[in-house]
């Protein structure tokens, strides 16, 4: 009879006795059932055959003698089954000659037993059975698992017997190792694959560990067969006591953690947009060249560089192009400084002596200075060659930069001081007019303190009421009379009196307070316009700078509504003045802007006119009322014949494009003469009066009379 196949949920070990004999069967099933076994059965070879799959006994009691197959032949099957390769068999034999037995051993029977059975023995050896195959079991899992977690880990192992010369990786340690089972020579073959520069240091730890025993742990960059590279970590020790016989230990591969390990080196020490070394690698290098430095007695100087002008690139090009000029940049900078003019190198393939601070700032090292004078030939060369035009995809772009250098030991012991003060000297040369260097000096470092001491009295400046507006008067040049006024922000130091807005201005646009402060100042002038007007000065102008940061601001527009609705002043009588360098950074925006102020009725004026970089084309396409002629040029006319001509030229154009025209820093009579003929509309200047406060105005306004109905 065949038996059923079933689906078994095992909780007690399974027993399949193989006998044609039934008598024999039940006996044996008494015996293992009081054993806590379930006991299933077969009446012959090819039945247990069938039902061993879905049993999936423990253990087979295999009788020899029985028809169709005997136990010889069914145990030969069944350990050719992928189940029964582990099962334990025993073999139920009347035959007790050696040949039997051997037959039986051949056929993969774990052991034997001869009838007529000891009942007793069955179920002492039935038991024994359990136990060893649950042992192997045991074992051949924990194997299994250990083999996985070392695939997982890539992580291997060795075995040097020494007294018997044998040598054995495992087969995590042959895959690490691109070996074949056989292959290798031990760790000599091993060494022999690491990188040549660490194969001395190598060889003297594995001899250590042969000849004295202790521990091995190396770190290698072996080259394979196959030319990859892998990174491993070798670890070793000896068991037992001395000599020295039998050597054991892992090997790992670790060539994923050494790439995360450079990478996040890279990450922390170089810049991702240029690949040059950043703040924190070039602080660090210099700390280590300082070092030399002082011992050598030797000089050095720390250059600090930075692109004039960069973010107008950013803003009218795009941060793209931003991006690729600084890449461009830093690779000529790597092509133009010698090899004399770097340190050593931190790995092959960096220039270690320059570094990308942030943004469009670098910083150069420059070792082993005969002279002071060898730096500024570097900071020449390096302008110089700044100064060939770039290429970036269609664009043409000119670039100049500015360069502070500071030097060891004069300037500076320490890294922080060194790369401080360069960065005062090249903001010092910026202030010098850009694309030059200079040397830093005690006096720069004195203003920069200054500067910061100014910063942060200038934040407090308008909560502390400090800041006023003092108003200079425009006058007709034909007939003298007052027409409009200019706001003019000054700031009351309570130390140092009265500040002028040329030495604060540029800090406030820096530290971006410009905009509240703009804001405060055209609130404060619509006011004073207002209070003038309700005294009967009905049609009097009021001229307001607007800095660029302030115009590009999208409040500005809002803000200038609200002061003409809330204050009834009539909007023609507001001017605001604008430079051309900011109209020209934005053009779109600008003229959208513009536009918007001209609909509000307000009147627009070009300041500065001629110091920026405007063209005639572009000064058609903005809708102004008014262009200012810089004081700059009438200092010297009209006795200068090119100035003179300039400023004739300038009038003669804005009247070509309805334009009235206002002449900045009249301060005397030829001056005032010479712009009557030529025809200019208003005048501004020390002739007429100096920047006032409001009350010392009034003066000069009733005299002129100036009462004109709206």
């Amino acid at each position: 009879m065949t038996i059923p196949s079933l689906s078994i949920e095992k909780r007690d070990p399974v027993g399949l006795v193989v006998d044609d004999d039934p008598v024999m069967r039940m006996l044996i099933r008494q015996v293992l059932e009081r054993d806590g076994l379930v006991v299933h059965e077969a009446a012959d070879g090819r039945q247990a055959l069938e039902s061993f799959p879905a049993l999936a006994p423990d253990i087979v009691l295999l009788d020899v003698m029985m028809p169709e197959m005997d136990g010889f032949a069914a145990c030969a099957a069944l350990r050719a089954l992928p189940q029964g390769s582990r099962t334990p068999v025993l073999m139920l034999t009347g035959l007790d000659d050696l040949e039997s037995i051997n037959k039986a051993f051949e056929a993969g029977a774990t052991d034997f037993i001869s009838k007529p059975i000891s009942w007793g023995v069955l179920g002492h050896r039935v038991r024994y059975m359990l136990r060893a195959a649950h042992t192997l079991d045991a074992l051949s899992r924990s194997q299994e698992t250990l083999a996985e977690a070392q695939k997982i880990a890539c992580l291997g192992s060795w075995e040097w017997d020494l007294l018997r010369g044998h040598f054995g990786w495992s087969e995590e340690a042959l895959r690490i190792l691109g070996l074949k089972a056989g292959e290798g020579s031990g760790l000599d073959g091993y060494r022999q694959r690491a990188d040549p520069a660490e194969q001395a240091a190598t060889r003297a730890q594995i001899d250590g560990l042969v000849h004295e025993g202790g521990e091995l742990d190396l770190f290698n960059r072996l080259c394979l067969a196959d030319g990859s590279v892998r990174h491993v970590h070798l670890r070793g020790v000896h068991r037992g006591s001395a000599p020295v016989r039998v050597l054991s230990g892992t090997i790992q591969d670790v060539t994923e953690r050494k790439r995360a390990e450079e990478q996040i080196r890279y990450l922390a020490y170089y810049d991702g947009l240029t690949s040059l070394p950043n703040r924190q690698f070039f602080l660090e290098q210099l700390q280590r060249t300082l070092v030399l430095a002082r011992r050598h007695e030797r000089q050095l100087a720390v250059l600090s560089l930075d692109i004039d002008q960069f973010k107008r690139i950013n803003d009218t090009l795009g941060h793209q192009v931003g991006d690729e000029l600084l890449q461009a940049i830093s690779h000529r900078l790597i092509d133009s400084v010698r090899g004399g003019d770097e340190v050593a190198r931190a790995e092959p393939g960096i220039d270690g002596h320059i570094a990308r601070l942030g943004g469009d700032e670098f910083s150069l090292l420059l070792v082993e200075l005969g002279h002071f004078h060898d730096a500024a030939k570097v900071a020449h060369r390096l302008l110089e060659m700044l100064r060939a035009p770039f290429r970036v995809g269609d664009q043409e772009i000119f670039v100049t930069a500015s360069i502070g250098i500071s030097l060891f030991p004069s300037d500076g012991d320490s890294p922080d001081v060194l790369m401080r003060n360069a960065d005062t000297a090249m903001h010092y040369a910026k202030e010098q007019g850009r694309a030059n260097y200079q040397f830093y000096g005690r006096t720069m470092n004195s203003r920069a303190l200054e500067k910061l001491s100014m910063e942060a009295q200038l934040r407090r400046a308008l909560d502390r009421n400090e800041l006023t507006v003092h108003y200079q008067p425009k006058v007709e040049a034909k007939t003298g009379s007052v027409v409009g006024v200019e706001a003019l922000v000054r700031w009351k130091h309570p130390e140092l009196g009265v500040v002028g807005p040329s030495q604060f201005i540029p800090i406030a646009e820096e530290i971006g307070l410009i905009v509240p402060i703009g804001e405060w100042v055209l609130e404060q002038a619509c006011r004073q316009v207002r209070a003038w007007q309700s005294r009967g000065y009905a049609n009097l102008g009021m001229a307001v700078n607007i800095a660029g940061p302030h115009f590009r601001q999208p409040k500005l527009l809002r803000s200038v509504g609200d002061a003409l609705r809330r204050l009834e002043i009539p909007a023609h009588c507001l001017e605001l003045e604008v430079t051309e360098s900011m109209l020209m950074e934005n053009l779109d925006a600008t003229q959208i802007t513009l536009r918007r102020l001209k609909e509000m009725g307000v009147r627009l004026a070009m300041d500065d006119f001629g110091t920026g970089y405007s063209s005639l084309a572009y000064l058609k396409r903005f809708p102004l009322d008014t262009l200012k002629i810089d004081r700059t040029f009438l200092k010297d006319a009209p006795d200068d014949a090119g100035d003179a001509a300039l400023i004739s030229a300038i009038i003669a154009m804005a009247h070509s494009l309805n334009l009235t025209v206002v002449a900045e820093g009249v301060e005397y009579e030829k001056q005032l003469d010479f712009l009557r003929d030529r025809g200019c509309d208003l005048i501004q200047g020390y002739l007429v009066s100096r920047p006032s406060a409001p009350e010392d105005l009034d003066e000069l306004l009733h005299r002129q009379a100036l009462v004109r109905t709206a």
